[in-house]
């Protein structure tokens, strides 16, 4: 077990996140399966440990910042280390766009990955792989020429993309979003906001050799995309995967669909 590379995978109990736990499982890593609710994390694992002991499960609430001090502390005291983290926890809240909607949407799927990322990457070393999972929803195209530009700007800072992320959610609230150059889609703005985030990490903890990128799984029949996606969890998961097992010196800061490049 000691040669095993350690894998965190967030909302890892059902969809997506499952079954690239089991993939990981199947390339040989130790894989600490996490999601919100002790009951579903403790089922989802126990179904993955059946054929060993490589997968264990932990409660990780990405929207809790006690939730995720206390994970971080209990990885480091059982493992010291991790090689992989898989931010893949992530809502869409379809039927409504307002205020709340717009900001419980940014917090899980920015912000959460931001401080999970931020709680965890000290407990990485070169060559480790940070996975966020993100969609092409969140393309640039979904944004104004103006608000665009500001995206992309290759001086964006951690504390600029921040700032953009929290004045989406006040223009949702106030209704101007529109006039703005926002589209009416939280869950597009939190995955343009999370590519723009890898963009920065990738920047910040290059440093230390730790690999950022974004990943499109594809439109994959999930709770979240529904029956009638074209793609299974196994095919969606693999791109997912792809990035969570790249070689040290991989490129890093991108946005990927099957290993290829996406545009932001």
């Amino acid at each position: 077990m000691g040669n095993k590379e350690i894998a965190v995978v967030t909302g890892a109990n059902k969809g997506l996140g499952f079954e690239t736990c089991r993939q990981l499982k199947e390339l040989d890593m130790q894989v600490i399966l996490t999601g919100r609710e002790e009951a579903k994390v403790k089922k989802a694992a126990g179904l993955l440990s059946k054929e060993g002991s490589s997968v264990s499960g932990a409660v990780l609430d990405v929207l809790d910042t006690a939730s995720i001090s206390r994970f971080a502390e209990e990885l480091r005291a059982k493992w010291g280390v991790i090689d992989v983290l898989v931010n893949n926890a992530g809502i869409s809240i379809s039927g409504r766009f307002d205020g709340p909607s717009a900001r419980l949407t940014v917090e899980t799927n920015f912000f959460g990955p931001l401080r999970v990322t931020d709680a965890l990457s000290p407990l990485m070393q070169k060559g480790s792989r940070i996975v966020m999972v993100s969609s092409g929803m969140g393309q640039l195209s979904c944004l104004s020429h103006e608000l665009r530009r500001r995206f992309e700007s290759p001086n964006l800072t951690r504390d600029g993309i921040i700032e953009l992320m929290q004045e989406f959610v006040r223009s949702a609230g106030d209704g101007t979003y529109s006039g703005k150059g926002w589209p009416s889609s939280a869950y597009s703005v939190s995955k343009a906001g999370l590519n723009m985030l890898t963009r920065i990490l990738s920047k910040e903890l290059s440093p230390k050799g730790i690999i950022v990128n974004a990943v499109h799984p594809g439109w994959v029949r999930t709770d979240m995309g529904g029956a009638s996606a074209p793609l299974d969890v196994r095919s969606g998961a693999k791109g997912i995967v792809w990035a969570a097992t790249l070689p040290p010196h991989a490129p890093g800061g991108g946005f990927f669909h099957d290993g290829k490049p996406m545009q932001w």
